[in-house]
């Protein structure tokens, strides 16, 4: 006779829905999501994951979290747990719903057990009064004089493992969607600056939208004590030019305009200045440190900001002019507010006040809902596994002489007997003095 071949699906149905299979992954995964935090992430800081060796970049390691091979540890993972759940639904759901009482005594179980004698039919009486006055719910079954008993109170806890299990997958699920139709990205720009959103330092995915952000106002705002309030953007949504939406962001508070969520990031002082070239008036904004520089139309002189005081009431800045590619520079000096100075003879310049810069950061991820969802799943699963856990009691009468007989009943502890094992003596304890 020959023996039964496996055929190939059932091969990887077997691997697949392995347990050992799934610790592996499991481990794998930790593995790298913990060599992730050694590397700089090129979504976080770009500057820092450039400077990181070719090697490790070519490798992933700067953008791990998004690399096919990564995605493809956490798919095999899903179909692993996917897998898993589906093999022990069928049990679940009969322990659950289609409860069958023990046939003999051997059903019973042991670990926490008591056996006494008493008449059938109070007995029976006594064991249904006490159980559902208790929330259990109770199924009877009855053979000549014999008849058994199963009882289970708490069953959703059976979903327990059930639901985490498949927080997990959803979790993953909403983790891909994210990273695969969504991006991140950064922007810094002055107040008055339009900014079309397709234009922003994009570290994952790419944009698809049109509308520009307009940043209205850039401020960092003090409390009259002298201590920081927060940063405060406000920003105007335009398409086609038209105003679609306008709002004030800061640090916690962020702005949604059809699925892109604009962050308060950071805060740069800045000044904003009119230059006269030939009689041109040219609006000019810089940041603090040199952080950008002006260019004069028809000249190689550039203008930087050295330094800027943030004193809304006397502003003022320290400027330095270079020409060319020369690392010397050819002016500096200080610029107060009203002030109009010289630039090389090329162009005149005013000071007017005060201007903030704002970084944003900039963030779409359609995956956000099923990332919830998965989270709520999870703080369900553990829930029920930990503080709904089911108890389980069964029980066989068998007659000994006439009505008389003995009863026989346990409980399913599990792995820890003791709270189980309480609630079970009390239940004895009524039964027998009902």
């Amino acid at each position: 006779m020959k023996e039964h071949q496996e055929s190939a699906v059932d091969k990887l149905w077997r691997i697949f829905s392995s347990m050992k299979l799934g610790l592996v992954l499991l481990g794998v995964i930790a593995f790298f999501a913990g060599v992730g935090t050694l590397f700089p992430q090129a979504d976080v800081d770009p500057d820092k994951a450039r400077a990181v060796g070719e090697i490790w970049q070519e490798l992933g390691f700067t953008h791990l979290y998004s690399t096919y091979w990564f995605r493809l540890l956490l798919g095999v993972l899903c179909i692993n747990l996917i897998i898993c759940s589906i093999q022990r639904f069928q049990g679940i759901y009969n322990r659950t719903f289609k409860l069958h009482p023990p046939e003999n005594r051997t059903n019973i179980p042991k670990k926490v057990q008591e056996t006494w004698k008493g008449e059938r039919e109070s007995l029976r009486s006594s064991v249904q009064k006490v159980l559902q006055s208790r929330g259990f719910k109770v199924v009877f079954e009855e053979k000549d004089k014999q008849w058994s008993f199963i009882a289970i109170k708490r069953r959703w806890g059976n979903w327990g493992s059930f639901i985490t299990h498949l927080s997990f997958v959803v979790l993953v699920i909403g983790a891909v969607i994210g990273s695969s139709m969504g991006f991140k990205g950064y922007l810094m720009a002055g107040t008055g600056t339009t900014v079309p959103i397709h234009s922003i330092q994009v570290s994952r995915g790419t944009v698809k939208e049109t509308f520009d952000v307009l940043i209205n106002s850039a401020e960092d705002r003090f409390l009259a004590n002298g201590q920081r309030d927060n940063w405060y953007t406000d920003l105007s949504i335009l398409e086609n030019g038209k105003v679609m939406a306008r709002h004030t962001i800061s640090v916690n508070h962020p702005f949604t305009y059809q699925g892109v969520t604009f962050y308060q990031s950071s805060f740069i002082n800045g000044v904003h200045l009119t230059a006269d070239v030939k009689g041109q008036k040219v609006p000019v904004i810089l940041e603090d440190r040199g952080g950008n520089y002006f260019q004069a139309p028809g000249t190689d002189l550039y203008l930087v900001a050295s330094a800027i005081t943030s004193d809304p009431q006397k502003p003022s800045m320290l400027f330095e002019v270079f020409k060319g590619m020369s690392e010397d520079a050819v002016q500096s000096g200080q610029l107060d507010f009203g002030q109009t100075i010289d630039i090389q003879g090329a162009y005149k310049l005013t000071l007017d006040g005060n201007s903030g810069f704002t970084g944003l950061q900039v963030k779409q991820d359609p995956g956000v809902m099923v990332i919830w969802l998965g989270c709520a799943l999870l703080l369900l699963g553990l829930i029920l596994s930990f503080y709904w856990r089911p108890i389980l009691v069964s029980g066989i009468f068998q007659a000994e002489l006439g009505d008389q007989g003995e009863i026989t009943m346990g409980v399913s502890s599990g792995k820890v007997a003791g709270g189980v094992k309480e609630v079970f003596e009390r239940l004895v304890r009524e039964i027998q003095t009902k």
